[in-house]
């Protein structure tokens, strides 16, 4: 019997089961993204009590995670195509909670550092095993939903840690260091690792109640096998120019999209005066709000578009989500008034909800089942790796040997945003046609 045999789980799923598979997998990359973003909330506590600068801070924001995280993302995609994603997930979940626990013990940037390694391993485990699974539970012309429903994690996630992070900070930082045995005193920003750690041991617990879907839309007879790499690099090479003009357009996306989401409190601090805890829970509704209904919508219009037979519909969404960005992304930061730059923040945050589930989405129309975590992966790995290493670096750097001082963030956000966005329209408007035509030959082959 072979290895796939013994995971798949042959039933037809009723609709609530559907939608709960959906909602569990939300509410995993929900604490991912929590655990991920918490620390941009305090970077004021962190640089103070370890005595770092602005570019340490972006290293530990962006390299820390991305570094382990981008390493292990193809192997274990490998084992998402070839092995239960069921499992992988579950452990993912419980090692990236644990690891964030523990990112609380840190007493100096090196320990910090090598922690926040080891959550985005944990964490690493996620995407590839979800949109995988996501893809054979549901058909095509329902799936943009689906993913997008999966894609308001980011901000629902951003939009919990700043809102209730930024408060818990704000009073944690007004009482006394606490004594633990054995470490010694314990910081504001060491409690709060402590706090959205827990809440994943638990969900970690509840992978069970999840079953391991058929796995469908295999170019091979009888369902997927397990596919050699050299087939997957084939299949790459085959569509060499689609996939890299998607990625490299969905990666300027991701880019200033994590460097806004890094950045963005302490922006409104050192600028506008704002305590952490007030534009925390301001910029966590909107990204709550704003960023789910973004999403959600995005994929009801791409889900219409295919349905009607726009087969490039959720490139076209991404392109006309990145034109609006553009102005709002350059303008934000240099505005006078903080109430103006947070009305801004609504529509800006409501089109960065857009590209991640499209982007996911279009690479899911075009590729294999048995090959289809491990490019989903190189997708990630590209994007991820790069977007959360020079985003929040690119800020810091600016910021410390550019502009040469903290106060130029706004500048150096703007800069940022009006080089990413233009780019990220031209590469992807060329990325059409190249796109229409795997469409066609995924069909053929389905």
């Amino acid at each position: 019997m072979s290895s796939e045999s013994r995971y798949a789980v042959r039933v037809l799923p009723s609709e609530t089961y559907l939608w709960y598979v959906v909602l569990f997998l939300t509410c995993a990359s929900i604490l991912a993204y929590i655990d991920r973003q918490i620390l941009a909330l305090m970077i004021g506590p962190v640089k103070r009590d370890l005595g770092i600068s602005d570019t340490q801070i972006g290293l530990l924001v962006g390299l820390a995670f991305s570094l382990f995280y981008c390493a292990v993302t193809v192997p274990i995609a490998w084992l998402a195509d070839v092995r239960s994603r069921r499992a992988v997930i579950g452990v993912g979940i419980l090692s990236w909670s644990v690891l964030t626990g523990l990112s609380g013990l840190a007493q100096n940037y090196t320990q910090l550092f090598l922690a926040r390694m080891g959550v985005g391993l944990g964490e690493a485990t996620l995407g590839p095993a979800a949109y995988s699974m996501l893809a054979d539970y549901f058909p095509r012309e329902r799936l943009p939903l689906a993913v997008a429903v999966f894609a308001t994690a980011p901000f629902i996630g951003i939009g919990l840690a700043n809102m209730l992070g930024g408060g818990l900070i704000e009073l944690l930082e007004t009482l006394p260091p606490v004594d633990l045995p054995g470490v010694g005193a314990v910081r504001s920003w060491q409690v709060t690792f402590f706090v959205v750690g827990a809440p994943g041991v638990l969900l970690a617990l509840l992978t069970f109640s999840i079953r391991e879907p058929e796995r469908r839309g295999s170019r091979r007879a009888g369902g997927a096998r397990v596919a050699p790499w050299a087939e997957v690099f084939g299949f790459m090479r085959q569509n060499a120019r689609v996939f890299a003009l998607h990625f490299v357009g969905f990666l300027f996306l991701a880019m200033q999209g994590w460097t806004i989401f890094a950045w963005l409190i302490e922006f409104f601090v050192r600028v506008h005066g704002m305590s952490r805890g007030s534009i925390g829970f301001m910029y966590g509704a909107i990204a709550l709000c704003a960023g789910m209904t973004g999403s959600i919508a995005a994929g009801q219009i791409a889900t219409g578009l295919l349905r009607r037979g726009k087969t490039d519909g959720t490139l076209r969404l991404t392109v006309a989500a990145a034109c609006v960005m553009a102005p709002l992304a350059v303008a934000m930061p240099l505005m006078p008034q903080a109430s103006v730059a947070i009305m801004l923040l609504i529509p800006l945050t409501f089109f960065m909800a857009w590209p991640p589930g499209l982007g996911v989405s279009a690479l899911q129309a075009i590729t294999p089942n048995e090959l289809r975590g491990r490019v989903i992966a190189f997708y990630l790995l590209f994007v991820n790796f790069l977007s959360f290493t020079l985003g929040p670096f690119l800020v810091g750097f600016l910021n410390d040997s550019v502009f040469g001082s903290e106060a130029a963030i706004g500048l150096t956000l703007s800069t940022l945003a009006a080089i990413s966005y233009p780019l990220a329209v031209l590469t992807l408007i060329a990325c059409l046609s190249s796109f229409r035509a795997a469409v066609v030959r995924a069909r053929g082959w389905e």
